[in-house]
């Protein structure tokens, strides 16, 4: 099946500004890589833009609570296989039950997780599985032509590093179950090198022995610091006239004459558009516009082992484990799984101990742990990202819901956020990422 085509890089990776008379004021809540990256291209379009974040990535800030600062720092564009494949109803049962299982539960939770957990099912039909990877990859072919003009001019491509990232399967049956998934990325445009064993152990000495194939997906990389990418995004931000309030968005008013966002603090923010792109927390301030939206959070872990950046070339996958352990400046940081139970909630140790015992057992050269974390990843039950307008008032649009692929997706979800706030007709068609499709 040929690869469809979509808009050129140059057109959407240039913007034309706007007439002085279309111009308007946007608050953008959320400073996140994908606020960030939102509104640095309604400046691009000539918006003046406000910020609104308890802790933006700008200097004496902690911005260590994000998710932006503690993902798997890959940007993945071959990520085009979602959560919910078919089969999922007869796996996800028994992975629940085992403590060492990629994917885990806050029982008390279930109830209030049904819904979503319903809709992942649904899913997850053949039909509805093969929708998805197809809409994941249009975005995936357009991701670039929404990163690389932030990257330049926030001078930050010094912190790529293209080497790929490799994912590992530690049998022949393990990889003849990906077949289908290979095929799809193929299909898709996704550019992939078969490895085997002998080739996998040329490139990655330091790993065990633990594998039988590899698949290097050639154009994926690495931000090096994922802190200082978003430092040099807000630093951009700023010096185009971009301001910060530092407060937590509680709700959204919409008046005739234009909109509010009231803040914890007791400030009123007044603009004539809202841009959310609060993650995790997002569905709270959507309810207050009166928009319900199957938004939920996956608590993901992190755990870095501070002077073991140098065991590996590149981000390694192990899809069954369901992390990544990715070498950075600061260290090997091992990433990932997915824990189900929402926001306000202390970390649970076990999650680390689990990606911890793993990681060592499948890179044996690991020494001391230093930090653990715990964020919040905004995920939809499809694993497609909210890019819509409110249904409630079209003045408003939400960006948020990325999953596990906010990074690799920011870019262009600001792109077209930009052609949503300023009326013009998006690049692609976004209603398969419409805000009130559950």
């Amino acid at each position: 099946m040929p690869v469809p085509t979509y808009p050129s890089v140059p057109e959407l990776t240039t913007i034309k500004p706007l007439p002085q008379s279309e111009r308007v004021s946007v608050v953008v809540v959320g400073a996140g890589v994908v606020g960030l990256s939102s509104a640095l291209w309604l400046q691009r379009a000539g918006h003046a833009v406000t910020m609104i974040d308890p802790e933006p990535p700008l200097p004496g800030n902690c911005y260590l609570n994000s998710a932006s600062f503690g993902n798997a720092c890959t940007v993945a564009l071959g990520a085009c296989i979602p959560m919910g494949t078919p089969g999922i109803l007869g796996d996800v049962p028994g992975m629940l039950l085992r403590r060492s299982s990629p994917l885990s539960i806050f029982w008390g939770d279930l109830p209030r997780l049904l819904p979503w957990l319903v809709d992942l099912v649904r899913a997850s039909t053949q039909r509805e599985f093969h929708r998805i990877v197809g809409v994941l990859g249009m975005l995936m072919r357009l991701a670039e032509a929404g990163h690389n003009p932030l990257f330049e001019e926030a001078r930050a491509t010094h912190l790529k590093r293209a080497d790929g990232c490799l994912y590992l399967y530690r049998s022949e049956r393990s990889f003849a179950r990906a077949q289908r998934d290979i095929d799809l990325r193929r299909r898709e445009g996704v550019r992939m090198e078969m490895l085997d064993r002998k080739a996998v152990k040329e490139r990655e000495p330091n790993l065990a022995p633990l594998y039988s194939n590899g698949l290097l997906f050639s154009d994926a990389y690495r931000i090096d610091d994922a802190l200082r990418y978003a430092q040099a995004l807000a630093s951009l931000l700023q010096s185009k006239g971009g301001q910060f309030v530092h407060s937590i968005a509680r709700a959204i008013e919409s008046r005739d004459r234009g909109l509010t966002v009231l803040c914890q603090d007791g400030s009123a923010i007044e603009a004539d558009r809202v841009v959310v792109c609060a993650g995790a927390w997002s569905r709270q301030l959507a309810l207050t516009v009166g928009d319900k939206i199957r938004l939920d959070t996956e608590r993901g872990y992190h755990v870095l082992f501070p002077r073991d950046g140098h065991l590996l070339s590149a981000p390694t996958c192990y899809p069954e484990h369901g992390f990544y352990m990715t070498p950075l400046g600061e260290g090997m940081r091992s990433a990932g799984t997915v824990e189900l139970g929402g926001l306000g909630k202390p970390a649970r140790r076990e999650r680390t101990d689990v990606i911890e015992k793993m990681s060592r057992v499948l890179l044996p050269g690991l020494g001391e742990a230093g930090r653990t974390w715990l964020g919040f990843r905004p995920s939809m039950p499809d694993s497609l990202p909210v890019i819509s307008r409110s249904p409630k008032d079209s003045r408003i649009a939400y960006a948020f819901g990325h999953g596990h692929i906010g990074l690799t997706l920011a870019g262009i979800t600001g792109r077209l956020v930009c052609d949503l706030i300023s009326g013009q007709t998006p690049a692609i068609d976004l209603h398969p990422l419409r805000a009130d499709r559950f």
